[in-house]
């Protein structure tokens, strides 16, 4: 190798370590929200997020778990209980967080104690059938029907909706995470809670 050519090599390799020096000091970096404080109470935006969402579902859960309901479940016997899909009447793209919302509504009831909880893998067309139904007014005939074939006394169901403002450059976006309790044998509505988390750009 001749002396021009080592001589370029060697210039190459100091300016590829000083860029990855710099790139190492100034540049953007990924961390874990165990590295940050606050991290993972930080809004990143107007966004529906998963702490969002979590927030919302503890605050229902905790009025389900005080709610009359389940003392009349506490009476039952652990009746058998279906999660179905909340809905989303956002623009947000929440798809795959609402699926994980779905397990964690689950873990919690299982948790408790109160009831027995059909898992949605045991009975995925006949639970896929029954969220075809979901709309605001349920038809009692065919949830009872439904229900009966998937083999559950009650279906937990529920929406996430939102209101949008706008003014001087600001925004506000209120969100709601709507869960209610249906009888399979009746189609009455016998627990029902909204809880909602408002995100802003503010000037």
């Amino acid at each position: 190798m001749s002396i021009g050519s080592k001589s370029f090599l060697l210039l190459l390799a100091a300016g590829l370590s000083a860029g990855t020096l710099s790139l190492g000091c100034g540049g953007p970096k990924a961390v874990r929200g165990s590295d940050v404080a606050g991290l993972d109470d930080e809004a990143m935006g107007t966004g529906l997020d998963r702490r969002d969402l979590q927030l919302m579902l503890h605050e229902n859960m905790e009025s389900l778990q005080n709610s009359a309901l389940v003392k009349r479940w506490e009476g039952e016997n652990r009746p058998a209980v279906a999660v179905l899909q909340m809905r989303n009447d956002t623009s947000e793209h929440i798809d795959s967080v609402l699926n994980a919302l779905i397990t964690e509504v689950e873990t919690s009831l299982v948790n408790a104690g109160h009831v027995r909880v059909i898992s949605r893998d045991s009975q995925p067309e006949m639970i896929a059938e029954v969220e075809k139904q979901q709309s605001d007014a349920f038809d009692a005939s065919t949830v009872s029907r439904l229900g009966n074939q998937v083999g559950v006394r009650y279906f937990v169901t529920g929406r996430v909706y939102n209101a949008d403002e706008r003014q001087s450059g600001e925004r506000r976006v209120q969100y709601f995470l709507f869960m209610r309790v249906l009888d399979v044998e009746t189609g009455d509505i016998l627990w029902q809670n909204s809880a909602a988390v408002t995100k802003a750009i503010v000037k």
